[in-house]
């Protein structure tokens, strides 16, 4: 497959802090990649650099050799690129269809109703919950909403931030094991999470992130069996326990 995402010799901060140095990775076209790291590692700086939430410093971020680096972030939601944000990001005082509408904006009618419809289908939890204030969701619901609100904004380049984040781990399986049908296999993952267990067994590669660059990549087989490597690489130790 062509296209996807690129990124080269990436830097971004905040203030007079560059928290992203010199970071290189790409995305081809229908995989599932993983980005890992600890807390503090730089890895939601990269997805709100490619979201457009923040600017690069140096080096371009292109998504289908269309150079995006600074872009609108609305611009960026056009082409197809979607973020479902850490720790979720509902609008609490919007009720859950409200929530979901804010996806389609600019959408035409017929159009809205049938992606609705979709988001409905997929969590019909959230259907008999419509009316109800987003903030009074539970968790795991207000994780089904950004996950639908995904959905609804119909994405070709899906990232997700942290999907474990604050939820019990059986609730995290199960979100795991319904996204391949909740998004079809033509659309490209970028998937940020600290559980690598959980993730490399979501995605085909990796990148590790470590004080903002690059510490580790490779193919999720050959690490699946293997986390004390991708502790080392989190964690910067040597592997002879220095």
């Amino acid at each position: 497959m062509t296209g996807g995402l690129k990124i080269s010799d990436l830097r971004v901060g905040y203030g007079r802090n560059e928290v992203i140095h010199g970071v290189d990775m790409h995305v081809d076209a229908g995989e599932r990649v993983a980005l890992l790291g600890a807390n503090g590692a730089g890895k939601s700086t990269i997805l709100k650099t490619v979201s457009g939430l923040l600017s690069p410093r140096a080096g371009t971020v292109t998504y289908n050799g269309e150079d995006i680096g600074g872009k609108r972030a609305s611009a960026i939601v056009d082409l197809g690129v979607v973020q479902v944000p850490e720790g979720r990001r509902v609008f609490p005082a919007l009720d859950v269809e409200e929530n979901l509408r804010t996806a389609c904006i600019g959408k035409g009618a017929n159009s809205r109703k049938e992606r609705l419809a979709v988001a409905y289908d997929a969590f019909p939890d959230l259907a008999t919950r419509k009316n109800q204030p987003a903030g009074l969701l539970s968790g795991g619901q207000q994780q089904m909403l950004a996950l639908a609100r995904a959905i609804v904004a119909r994405p070709r380049f899906l990232m997700i931030d942290e999907m474990s984040l604050g939820l019990a781990p059986l609730l995290v399986k199960q979100f795991y094991g319904d996204l391949g049908e909740l998004f079809s296999e033509d659309i490209t993952v970028f998937l940020v999470e600290q559980n690598a267990g959980l993730a490399l067994q979501y995605c085909s590669r990796f990148y590790v992130l470590r004080n903002g660059e690059i510490a580790l990549s490779g193919d999720a087989a050959d690490y699946r069996d293997d986390p004390a490597a991708l502790m080392n690489a989190y964690l910067g130790f040597t592997g002879n326990g220095s």
